[in-house]
């Protein structure tokens, strides 16, 4: 008897601890969501770290020695950013629910012992053991719905990092154009500053008179508050862009990429687009995974109508020593609950979830024109500004030529040399514009879109082409 007993309770903890499944590997699903990303945004994140501290630093100083492009930025921005470790952390919260739904309950053990008063005092023992039966045959279903929320799990992860590659390209076209900003400014400014002086020479010799220098001293002072802005924008852009990095407590610089990279010549179609979009967006991706799991718990709710069924083995000795033993089992009768809330609840979500499918997928063809549109449009304004450089270059060249043989006064190549400077400083924001809505565009399509050939690069043009005169302050009126 005792080793039916004995049988009986090590039976049921052994198959509970066979039944518990083996923790979800932390590589394993960030190898996916490394494949993930590398689809929707063309990013290698390598979220599987094997570095040290100190090695990972010295992967971001590597990084740092080169001139910083979006791509470093982005690598950066992943290996070092704390929202990014702990979005990769919170993975482990659904491994747990994960571990938790492959574990069967704890069988119960229950049993007394009473002895009679009196002289002849006699001892009644029981001892049951029971284990929850419809846990059992329910634990695949359970199992299989867990599953199902982990890889929702993983494709939220992978939605979090894109959206934060997005923010980090962003950020980094913004302080690219902002640096590049002020070199343009600071260009404008020494030839206002060579205006200025050569107005005041010139008005010692009694050339000009005192309206006139005063409102060339205006024009000064208006292009010193332009820079000073443009400075505070480009050091806002920069601190913006450390955080993203997540430098904000180091004292590491980086080297200036050159400038905004050119226009590419080419673009997709509309429709290739929207069909990739609908192919390759993860949020498609979050609400299939939601709707099998409402499929799921539909099946897990009409399989559970009987909510509580328990089975075990019953032993007792009673007083004058007779020995009864048998199968024992409790069973909650679903007369008024049987599950019916859960039912309609499933059925409802789910209904609910391919009306939200189609929602989505009619806001993402939505999100896509929008951002193509955007792309479209902030394309054709820098191509027609590159076509206005050149000629803002031809007319200061020309002046220069006009000015040479004094038939141009120096205020009149001045004033040249600025609006070619205005035009140079509004392609750039316009460059920038282009390629934040390019990265927009990724991100309402879902996927990386290959950069083809770049346009023709404009000629640069600079304060050191003025001449020799303006910086001098000789010269002719």
């Amino acid at each position: 008897m005792k080793k039916k007993i004995i049988f009986t309770a090590i039976a049921t903890m052994v198959l509970t601890f066979c039944s518990a499944p083996t923790f979800a590997s932390t590589k394993g699903s960030l190898r996916k969501v490394d494949t993930l990303l590398k689809a929707q945004a063309g990013v290698n994140a390598d979220l599987i770290r094997d570095l040290s501290e100190a090695d990972l630093q010295k992967e971001i100083e590597m990084t740092l020695h080169e001139p910083l492009t979006v791509e470093g930025a982005v690598k950066i921005a992943i290996l070092n950013n704390p929202s990014v470790e702990a979005a990769m952390d919170s993975l482990g919260i659904s491994q747990a629910d994960l571990l938790q739904a492959g574990l069967l309950h704890n069988p119960k053990v229950s049993g007394f012992v009473r002895e009679s008063k009196g002289a002849d005092s006699k001892t009644n023992t029981e001892f049951e053991v029971r284990q929850d039966v419809m846990d059992l045959l329910l634990w695949p279903l359970r199992k299989r719905l867990a599953n199902t929320q982990f890889k929702q799990a993983e494709y939220e992860l992978a939605e979090v990092i894109v959206d934060f590659i997005k923010e980090v390209r962003v950020g980094f076209y913004n302080w690219q154009a902002s640096a590049q900003m002020f070199s343009i400014r600071q260009d404008h400014f020494k030839a206002e500053e060579a205006a200025l002086e050569l107005a005041q020479r010139q008005k010692e010799a009694g050339n000009i008179n005192a309206l006139e220098l005063r409102q060339e001293e205006g024009v000064y002072y208006q292009d010193k508050i332009d820079l000073q802005r443009s400075e505070l924008e480009a050091i806002t852009a920069a601190q913006q862009l450390r955080n993203l990095l997540g430098l904000t407590n180091s004292e590491l610089q980086w080297l200036s990429q050159e400038n905004l990279p050119d226009l590419p010549l080419g673009e997709l179609s509309l429709n290739e687009l929207e069909e990739k979009a609908l192919t390759n967006r993860i949020e498609l991706a979050i609400k299939h995974q939601e709707m099998q799991a409402f499929e799921q718990s539909l099946t897990l709710a009409r399989f559970g109508v009987v909510p509580m069924v328990e089975g075990g083995f019953n032993w007792e000795k009673e007083t004058d020593g007779g020995r009864l033993k048998g199968p024992a089992f409790e069973a909650e009768v679903p007369i008024f609950d049987h599950k019916q809330a859960d039912r309609f609840r499933a059925k409802a979500q789910i209904e609910t979830g391919k009306k939200q499918l189609e929602a989505l997928e009619a806001q993402i063809r939505l999100e896509v024109r929008l951002a193509y549109a955007q792309l479209i449009s902030d394309k054709a304004i820098a191509e027609t500004y590159m076509k206005a450089v050149p000629v803002r270059q031809e007319i200061l060249k020309q002046t220069l030529e006009h000015y040479n043989y004094m038939l141009k006064g120096v205020y009149d190549l001045l004033r040249v040399k600025q609006e070619e400077i205005d035009t140079q400083r509004d392609y750039i924001m316009a460059l920038r514009d282009y390629w934040i809505a390019r990265s927009e565009l990724e991100h309402a399509v879902g996927a990386s879109l290959s950069v083809g050939k770049s346009a023709v690069k404009i000629q640069d043009s600079s304060v050191d082409n003025m001449p020799e005169q303006v910086h001098h302050l000789g010269g002719h009126k």
